[in-house]
């Protein structure tokens, strides 16, 4: 996910586990004891031949010059469209996903757009480097609210429907002394009579450091938010933090154990998410246990940074750029998305993705047979699956 500088880039709720409070910086920060994850992860099983994807097409991206090149890419299943955050052109792009056309691209953003997501609401949240998260009517698509998030980048994005809020990631926060302090701002996503909208708090991530903390996920099973953290001081592999937004809390800080580092994230059913690990192969973690379920090493993948789940096929699509970050770092693997069933965790197969596809690292899917939409360079490629056997 984008970094700063733009190169790098309560209902009905579970008990929470025990925690202690201590004092946060401006937000709430909490100290916890850590679950226990397995020390190793076996890989997954065979492929599962049930699917095959074809490319179908590319949707071109007018750039001024230069190469297209984005951080953050979003499927909404209600309405069709693919949000893309399209850092060449500094706009976030609409696309149709079922006609394959470019709609809009909006315009208004300082240093971003970074993360995206469209809530239930009509409303469109894309991050900013200018210390704000910009709300997109759905309709008009125009930018009609700018909501500060108290820090210089408001970066990767979740929703909550079931309390209607966002949250959004700070990488860079700090303290007023200069110590780095990323947070989660929470924002009631429910505009008020004249438009604005409510911020509701920060969460500071305990013994995170700067440029650490990526994707949030609403996860339906835990009613909580879960926050991917590439590493904290005492887990260099990362961990994955359950976080209440309600409460305004941290519920629970799990442990990845095995060698990941996490950037993507996202949720699936039975309170599983596939994390897209920036060292080693993606991994599949129970967030209620804290247990690794599977790490799907030996399939030719690895440097993933966006992971998407596709509700309608049940599917997790995992972004593999096949390096640890963009060139000149050294290409270790062809760049592929690997799709794995959410249902079983088994691995379905690896997209083939053109051997020159520098920067890659963003991916969603839509319908079911599903269609898979991947930015690079020269646009967005489509790629439609078969019907499953």
């Amino acid at each position: 996910m984008i970094s700063t500088g733009l190169e790098r880039r309560a209902k009905g709720r579970r008990p929470a586990s025990a925690v202690a409070l201590a004092a946060g910086v401006g937000a709430t920060a909490l100290a916890l004891t850590l679950m226990a994850a397995p020390a190793s992860a076996e890989p997954a099983g065979r492929a599962d031949e049930g699917s095959v994807y074809q490319p179908a097409g590319v949707i071109p991206i007018p750039t001024p010059g230069s190469p297209l090149f984005a951080d953050v890419e979003f499927g909404d299943q209600a309405s069709g469209r693919v949000y893309l955050s399209d850092l060449a052109n500094s706009t976030l792009d609409v696309i149709d996903g079922g006609t394959s056309t470019l709609l809009a691209q909006v315009r208004g953003f300082t240093d971003g757009p970074a993360g995206v997501i469209a809530d239930d609401l009509g409303q469109v949240w894309a991050g900013d480097g200018a210390g704000a998260i910009k709300v997109v009517s759905a309709s008009s698509l125009t930018v009609t609210d700018s909501v500060g998030v108290g820090a210089p980048t408001a970066d990767e994005i979740g929703y909550d429907p079931v309390d209607e809020i966002i949250a959004v990631t700070s990488p860079d926060a700090t303290s007023a002394s200069g110590t780095a302090t990323p947070w989660v701002t929470f924002i009631d996503a429910r505009p008020q009579a004249d438009g604005t909208h409510r911020v509701l708090g920060h969460v500071v991530i305990p013994g995170a450091g700067p440029d650490s903390i990526e994707q949030p996920q609403w996860d339906a099973t835990m009613r909580t938010f879960v926050e991917a953290v590439r590493s904290t001081d005492s887990q260099p592999d990362g961990v994955v933090v359950r976080l209440d937004p309600t409460r305004l809390r941290v519920q629970a800080i799990l442990p990845v154990g095995v060698t990941c580092s996490p950037g993507g994230l996202a949720a699936g059913p039975h309170g599983r998410v596939l994390l897209g690990c920036n060292n080693g192969a993606p991994v599949l973690m129970d967030v209620v246990s804290g247990h690794v379920l599977a790490q799907y090493s030996g399939h030719d993948a690895g440097g993933a940074d966006e992971v998407s789940y596709n509700a309608a096929d049940g599917r997790f699509y995992a972004a593999e750029a096949g390096a640890a970050g963009p060139p000149p770092l050294p290409q270790l693997y062809p760049p592929t998305v690997m799709v794995v069933d959410g249902q079983t965790g088994r691995f379905v197969t690896d997209i083939a993705l053109d051997a020159a596809a520098p920067g890659f690292h963003q991916v969603t899917a839509l319908g079911d047979p599903a269609r898979v939409y991947v930015p690079e360079q020269d646009g967005v490629h489509v790629y439609a699956a078969s019907a499953k056997h």
